[in-house]
């Protein structure tokens, strides 16, 4: 049970917490029900909405999700927040075949998040739910490239390299 004390962040994200911890434990249940309470004394409070979004998210309920996501979003959310939203976000649309406002949204994010790879990861399974095979194919390869540490996968690096920019070529043009 929340009480009803005055605005008080530490106990905000100490339930928060608490709701992901019950998440991380496969309580969803639970979870979304903590959430849905905080809810009631911070509606307008971009994490909170963010949480709750992603509390009907994994209960397989993205339709439920996106206007939660889509509020956080435009409420102020920041930071490493804001990039797990907009994946959550991108993911949920290509999920409920909206793939080409997911591809929008995450190219968005790679934009703001040049350093994080999972922005690309989900990006490209949006381009390729968008028939965009090739650029996701391209953009996994860079990924593989930049990422693995398997020699096997490396001994080919040239050659995946240049195929990153070249995949429909062939011998005959």
């Amino acid at each position: 049970m929340i009480d009803d004390q005055p605005d008080n962040k530490p106990d905000l994200m100490a339930i928060i917490e608490e709701a992901r911890s019950l998440r991380r434990n496969d309580d969803l249940e639970a979870s979304q029900a903590l959430l849905l309470e905080l809810m009631e004394k911070y509606p307008d409070h971009p994490l909170v909405l963010f949480e709750v979004g992603g509390s009907y998210d994994v209960l397989g309920e993205e339709e439920m999700a996106v206007p939660y996501y889509r509020q956080a979003i435009a409420a102020g959310l920041e930071g490493d927040d804001l990039q797990e939203c907009l994946i959550c976000l991108g993911s949920s649309l290509r999920v409920l075949g909206d793939a080409e406002e997911a591809v929008s949204i995450l190219e968005q994010a790679v934009e703001e998040y040049p350093e994080r790879n999972s922005t690309r990861v989900f990006l490209a399974l949006a381009q390729y739910s968008n028939g965009e095979a090739a650029q996701a194919v391209s953009i996994l390869l860079s990924l593989l490239l930049k990422t693995t540490a398997d020699e096997d996968i490396l001994s080919y690096a040239d050659a995946l390299d240049y195929y990153v920019d070249n995949l429909d070529e062939t011998l005959d043009g």
